[in-house]
């Protein structure tokens, strides 16, 4: 099984920490009880920007399923063209046979 990609953001010195998963949404959130002396307004931008910062990380991270996926995508657009290529060359190897059996 793939690893988990997961992400993480801090604010307020580290007094607010966010994981999110690959999703974005948060797995945990950890408040230390230092902040709660901030006031409520102070405390939801913290949070705010301690969630943002680990839903940007987690969108810089490679992510397994998608690269599969887009590497899949690639593979069966090379793979089609070189089918068509090998059409190609057997059909005209097959005309130019017959142009020679003439």
């Amino acid at each position: 099984m793939a690893d988990v990609v997961r992400g993480e953001g801090s604010a307020a010195g580290g007094a607010v920490r966010v994981t999110v998963g690959a999703d974005g949404k948060i797995d945990e959130l950890h408040l230390e009880p230092r902040l709660l002396g901030n006031g409520v307004a102070a405390i939801a931008d913290a949070v705010r920007e301690a969630v943002n910062a680990a839903q940007d990380d987690v969108a810089a991270k490679p992510q397994p399923d998608r690269t599969m996926q887009a590497f899949e995508t690639e593979l069966d657009k090379l793979s089609d063209g070189f089918e068509r290529a090998i059409e190609k060359v057997t059909r005209n190897l097959a005309e130019a046979q017959k142009r020679l059996e003439d």
